[in-house]
């Protein structure tokens, strides 16, 4: 336990520098979005800024579940983002955050499809998938009925939140759309992009 509050000043540290804008400014950025589109629980995301004058856009779907309020604030997400080979899933934890093996995963027909045992995922210290691994996540989210966690919170409470899947793959599809529209993915057919 000692070794988490130092981790978790450190991450909360680290905050401000994320919310910042290009020149340094504590802002929530200059993004400008230009694609939302909330499909059941899921946001299917584009926007887009200039860097150095060179138009930057971005791609993600993501779920965001504050399943705690304050004063006792706790919440998780989910984010799919486009790779240069392939996709990139992260789920975002809390430190402190405590799982069984199993805590996390994905169920169709009330069986487990999917779920990871990933010591970081189990602990709240980083839970991200790419590759192969993002591609079976995406595969059983698109496939199962529910993405389940069951976990002790950063505050010591029993949790069991139960995502529906029943919309992802219409979300899948609209964020593969848009990416595809802005040559983040391709199937071959474009270059450098």
């Amino acid at each position: 336990m000692r070794f988490l509050t130092p981790l978790l000043f450190t991450t909360l540290a680290a905050l401000p520098a994320l919310a910042q804008d290009m020149q340094g400014r504590d802002t929530a950025g200059n993004w400008q979005v230009t694609h939302h589109r909330l499909i059941g629980i899921w946001d299917s995301m584009c926007d887009e800024r200039v860097e150095q004058g060179h138009l930057v856009q971005r791609c993600y779907l993501r779920h965001v579940d504050v399943f705690s309020p304050q004063p006792a604030f706790a919440a998780q997400y989910l984010f799919v983002t486009p790779e240069d080979q392939g996709f990139a899933v992260e789920i975002g934890i809390e430190p402190g955050t405590l799982f069984a093996p199993g805590g996390i995963r994905v169920e169709r027909a009330e069986s487990r499809v999917w779920h990871s045992n990933w010591p970081g995922c189990l602990t709240g210290l980083g839970c991200n998938f790419s590759g192969s691994s993002a591609e079976e996540l995406i595969t059983a989210m698109r496939q199962g009925e529910t993405f389940r966690f069951t976990f002790r919170d950063r505050h010591g409470l029993a949790q069991d939140l139960a995502w529906p899947l029943d919309q992802f793959e219409a979300a899948w599809q609209d964020f593969l759309a848009q990416s595809r529209q802005r040559r983040l993915i391709c199937e071959g057919d474009c270059q450098g992009g």
